[in-house]
């Protein structure tokens, strides 16, 4: 295990602040939420892929479409059918 993983488990903080790591929330299949993301690398109605410190992260449905785009949050919306990370 990691330093960064050891302290935030001993001193109890957010594993993905002290990490850099995104935090990613879903909706049911219809909405997600990345935290902590480092850009948008691709957009289309059918795929999005979205830059982050663990890889890029590769959404894949229908009707996507970005409801939120901020530095500190990306949220997509649509029919949400597949998650991966790729390297």
């Amino acid at each position: 295990m990691g330093l960064g993983r050891q302290a935030a488990e001993k001193l109890d903080l957010p594993r993905e602040v002290v990490l850099d790591l995104p935090l990613i929330s879903m909706t049911g299949r219809e909405e997600m939420t990345i935290e902590n993301h480092k850009g948008l690398m691709e957009y289309g109605e059918e795929k999005i892929r979205v830059a982050t410190k663990a890889g890029s992260l590769c959404v894949s449905g229908e009707g996507l479409r970005l409801k939120r785009l901020s530095s500190e949050c990306i949220v997509i919306g649509g029919q949400l059918e597949k998650l991966e990370f790729l390297r």
